[in-house]
């Protein structure tokens, strides 16, 4: 937005800020975060703190100190935020994902080099993120950075970038667990839980998911082994026929896939249409059924493979999930929740391109939260106007 476009939103911009810092303790800090997302949506190449300050007439000093060293609870802000965007779309799911952040300083907290996108193995800091999705928007509801085991057990780094001391190292996927029990403590709890394949195929995710109540539908590979479901749940060790790989059982019920038109057409993307079917499985690794092994059920329960096929330039794409909704949940609603998930790389986009996700150039780890919070709250406001521009919104 231009100068003009943010002014004209002050009063509602106000309205805003006072619900989501109001537990800041401080009015200078209320003051500066308030500038800050107004920084974030002004016009300009860069959203790190020195182009931000200048654009906005602040002290570049100021503004620093209040990313990277002042004391402010970002989980406090968050928490606002969160429920603010759950009574704002009233979400049909929550998506689960990680995101990267390209850096160029060893120094920056949980910086190593790893998988970052499209750029391959390159220097970055990774953190898991939940957003809220429904047929009104999607928008983030809390952010964690990832810490990686050899900076977990690197003291002298640790202090530097100020990483907590009881902070150890998690998974990706123990640290989505975690976001989510954090969020239950804030009073939030998902209908659904939706996620990629590196979550999907990870068994003590969808446990967790499983002990928690929490339903969920997430990717797997073509090479998941499961098993056709014929009848009732069966012992995980009982004799029967050999598992086979998604892949394989995908290929034998394709004559039965229905097309669906999964995104509508507009200016920015053409309609996207694609086959789909839903199959009965018991899920059948090792892994899986050692886990099932353990628990009082003993069974190996009956869930649904969803599979889409569809075509590209002469190549077919395939894509599965699996999902313990009920076995009659509608196909045309397991498509709608498993596209959803292309939502959360819509936030990303949007986020990295209009409000600076990735511009923060601070090397702590409370400065980058700090960021990807008020980041979050940028986009959430941003969201409100698109949906109600005159409306006031509480929680």
């Amino acid at each position: 937005m231009d100068l003009q476009a943010v002014e004209a939103l002050n009063e509602d911009l106000t309205e805003f800020t006072r619900d989501i810092f109001k537990y800041l303790g401080y009015q200078g800090q209320r003051r500066y975060g308030q500038q800050y997302l107004r920084g974030l949506m002004l016009d300009g190449k860069r959203k790190s703190v020195e182009p931000m300050a200048g654009r906005l007439g602040l002290p570049r000093q100021n503004l620093g100190h209040f990313m990277a060293q002042s004391t402010w609870n970002y989980t406090d802000v968050m928490r606002r935020i969160a429920a603010r965007a759950v009574a704002v779309i009233d979400p049909a799911a929550w998506l689960i994902d990680d995101h990267p952040f390209v850096r160029y300083g060893h120094g920056t907290a949980g910086a190593i080099v790893q998988h970052c996108g499209e750029r391959g193995q390159h220097l970055c800091q990774v953190a898991v993120s939940i957003h809220a999705v429904s047929d009104l928007g999607s928008t983030p509801l809390h952010w964690r950075l990832f810490i990686p085991q050899a900076w977990a057990d690197d003291p002298e780094r640790r202090t530097t970038s100020g990483i907590p001391p009881a902070l150890v190292h998690r998974t990706k996927q123990q640290i989505a667990l975690e976001l989510v029990d954090e969020a239950a403590g804030w009073g939030l709890r998902p209908s659904l839980i939706i996620a990629d394949s590196d979550y999907g195929t990870n068994v003590a995710f969808r446990n967790g998911l499983t002990q928690r109540d929490i339903r969920w539908l997430v990717a797997v590979n073509g090479d998941t082994t499961v098993l056709p479901a014929t009848g009732a749940p069966i012992s995980p060790w009982a004799k029967r026929r050999p598992a086979i790989g998604v892949s394989q059982l995908a290929r034998a019920n394709q004559y039965r896939a229905r097309q669906f038109v999964y995104r509508r057409k507009t200016t920015n993307h053409p309609a996207r249409t694609g086959w789909f079917v839903a199959i009965p499985v018991h899920i059948a690794g090792i892994i899986e059924r050692g886990y099932i092994a353990n628990t009082e059920h003993r069974l190996l329960p009956k869930h649904l493979l969803l599979v889409h096929w569809r075509h590209q330039h002469d190549t077919e794409i395939f894509r599965a999930w699996i999902t313990d909704l009920p076995a009659d949940t509608p196909l045309s609603t397991l498509v709608k929740h498993a596209t959803s998930r292309w939502s959360i790389e819509t936030d990303y986009r949007e986020m990295e391109q209009a409000l600076g996700l990735g511009d923060y150039e601070g090397r702590g780890y409370a400065g980058f939260h700090h960021h990807v919070t008020l980041v979050s709250a940028a986009h959430l406001f941003c969201l409100e106007q698109r949906l109600n521009p005159k409306g006031t919104h509480t929680a």
